[in-house]
């Protein structure tokens, strides 16, 4: 099928995700098939208002600095789309002649492409629609691990441990630390922290995950042993935490965004309050990570930039091979060193689910993960990336005025 291809950028970006735009764009441009190659400006925003970019008239080394540079080089934008505006963005495509639609995103952004994808089969128009995986949560289920969570994974490890290095550095006057990582409904991130306490550094480190009930009373006596043990101690708290009944922690200070969903966030605060006013005298302070967790692309993964890289390929190659209506998957092989290989799975079978992390993995009474979460993530943290200077500073590349 002849025509021009389509690519954009959704939800919150990642420090690796303008390696699977790179990864589409080259491989695009190489095929016969393919006379133009588009962006969508902002996302969902681009596609509802035809705010395309020709990325063919890029210059190879502004396409080639996209593979250092975090966040989304096209932009994104967070927004509910309606059932007419699906059918106006394919509308849209049709004008354009868009025969092939590469949407980069997490579960969300998973079923935005199947509807477009349902209104363009509806309408009897020839689109050609693959979903890339994306998503610092790693709650995309079907897929062994999403590009852009061994980055962030790495981020936090090392944070960690820079963290356990300063309060060592004070072992008289220090007080309970707490950590709030991202993850929404999952607690992948926040136990990815782990990985910071490897080096032997006699800090404890206590983590709360959302698919282990949260106990408030429990969190108290846990915090005071680890203090009177140790003098001091971590704490990691994913933002969706939740108690037994599911209620969210701190619920009542939350908003919801523009998708209709809690605006997640502000759970560290309101343990440290709990903390300091009902700790036995036990003082705290909090650390939000906040946005940087997914954009350091300093601590960025070698692995993880590899496999963004390629999962924008091989969307490519499953259009071409007339796989549609699906995103690509990394399934992990079964081999003495670790490797993956790139599948596919259809798009409804993503679409607004969710990939919990497995309790199996967690140990409910020491807060803290077993053995087989970290064969799980070593290999997703594994080499480091060489990030092009400037006058001292990382150089990036950005399309979107």
């Amino acid at each position: 099928m002849t025509g021009n291809c389509l690519i954009a950028q959704s939800g919150g970006p990642t420090a690796v995700i303008n390696n699977s735009l790179y990864g589409i764009i080259e491989e695009s441009l190489q095929s016969p098939q393919i006379q133009k190659v588009y962006g969508a400006r902002r996302g969902v925003y681009g596609l509802l208002n035809q705010d395309y970019i020709d990325l063919g008239q890029l210059s190879k080394p502004q396409l080639e600095m996209l593979r250092m540079t975090p966040g989304a080089a096209l932009g994104s934008w967070r927004y509910k789309l309606s059932t007419h505006e699906i059918e106006i963005i394919v509308a849209h495509m049709q004008a354009n002649d868009i025969r092939y639609f590469y949407y980069i995103g997490g579960n969300g952004s998973m079923h935005v492409a199947h509807l477009i994808h349902q209104a363009a089969q509806k309408k009897g128009y020839e689109l050609n629609v693959i979903g890339v995986p994306k998503t610092v949560d790693n709650d995309l289920t079907q897929t062994d691990h999403s590009p852009g969570f061994g980055s962030a994974a790495k981020f936090l490890a090392t944070s960690i441990l820079d963290m356990s290095m300063d309060i060592m550095s004070l072992p008289k006057s220090n007080r309970i630390t707490i950590v709030e990582t991202m993850g929404r409904n999952t607690g992948w991130l926040a136990a990815s922290c782990a990985l910071g306490m490897q080096q032997e550094t006699g800090i404890p480190l206590l983590i709360y995950i959302p698919e282990s009930p949260f106990c408030e009373e429990k969190f108290l006596r846990d915090v005071q042993k680890k203090y009177e043990q140790h003098g001091s101690a971590l704490v990691i708290v994913s933002e969706g935490i939740r108690d037994g009944a599911g209620r969210l922690i701190a619920d009542s200070a939350l908003v919801r965004d523009a998708v209709g969903r809690p605006q997640l966030g502000g759970v560290a605060g309101y343990l440290k309050d709990v903390i300091t006013t009902q700790g036995a005298g036990l003082s705290a302070r909090y650390i939000l990570p906040s946005i940087w967790q997914r954009s350091g692309m300093m601590f960025s993964s070698g692995v993880d930039v590899e496999e963004a890289y390629l999962a924008g390929k091989h969307a490519c190659y499953h259009a071409k091979q007339g796989i549609n209506g699906a995103m690509v998957t990394l399934q992990r092989k079964k081999r003495p060193f670790y490797a993956v290989e790139y599948g596919s799975v259809p798009l409804k079978e993503v679409a607004g689910k969710e990939k919990l992390f497995p309790l199996e993995w967690y140990d409910a009474d020491s807060h803290f993960v077993k053995a087989e979460f970290f064969d799980y993530i070593y290999p997703l943290i594994q080499g480091e990336v060489s990030i092009p200077m400037k006058n001292g500073l990382p150089a990036y590349q950005y399309f979107i005025s």
